[in-house]
């Protein structure tokens, strides 16, 4: 998730099945690429999980908060449930599926619908256009910063994330640059950590971010850059 990066879900799975180990998916972001023809095939070998979490709040165009977690037997999750509770637990009574015995709460928001509506909105061809677009968006900023002569990028993305930082500065400094960045309100960016150093992360979700944005903020990172320069030099 820091990085965006997808695993080789199939070497993985086919190990984790061959010594009995639990496999879980942190698809929260990556996981709607499935929508996508062009970017599915990164997540070959999903069928081979255990278990997966997946927002849709993230990146299936859905208000927060929608997520879910799957299980591939669903006797799995009726046994992490199980619990005993005489005032709310009887031999079924209503016709239909009862969610109570498969949450944590007793009473729980309908989210699905969130998601429904969305889907119907959208539909699978729409929502799939947008994952292309926010791919290719973080493609296009990965190929701008890797030619900056400012910045230096992380890895070359696979999803609608790119991680980078100012070249020249340590970790504190680019914790300093995003600090600043966001006391303008001009833009915003989050940082993580990868391969042991703190990287400024781009996360693109909004389907007005354009390239032009992305420019925009690379320039008022140099220009904040500067000034910590001249104030450390004063």
């Amino acid at each position: 998730t820091a990085a965006g990066l997808y695993d080789d879900l199939t070497t993985i799975g086919h190990i984790c099945q061959t010594q009995g180990i639990w496999l879980h998916v942190d698809g929260a972001h990556g996981a709607s690429a499935l929508l996508s023809t062009r970017h599915k095939h990164l997540l070959k070998g999903i069928e081979l999980t255990s278990s997966l979490i997946w927002d849709a709040h993230k990146m299936m165009r859905t208000p927060g908060l929608c997520a879910a977690v799957l299980f591939k037997d669903h006797k799995v999750l009726d046994r992490t449930f199980a619990q005993e509770a005489s005032y709310l637990f009887h031999d079924k009574e209503q016709v239909g599926f009862d969610a109570i015995a498969r949450t944590v709460e007793c009473t729980k928001a309908g989210i699905g619908l969130k998601f429904f509506m969305g889907l119907a909105a959208e539909g699978e061809r729409g929502l799939a256009t947008y994952i292309d677009s926010r791919y290719a968006l973080a493609q296009q900023s990965a190929e701008l910063i890797d030619g900056h002569p400012k910045f230096t990028l992380a890895v070359d993305p696979q999803a609608n994330i790119v991680c980078f930082r100012l070249k020249g500065g340590g970790d504190e400094q680019q914790l300093h640059l995003r600090k600043v960045l966001l006391a303008s309100g001009e833009s915003y960016i989050t940082t993580t950590l990868f391969g042991g150093r703190r990287w400024l992360r781009f996360t693109f979700m909004s389907p007005a971010t354009t390239i032009e944005d992305v420019k925009h903020t690379l320039d008022l990172l140099i220009r904040a850059a500067r000034r910590l320069e001249d104030e450390s030099a004063a």
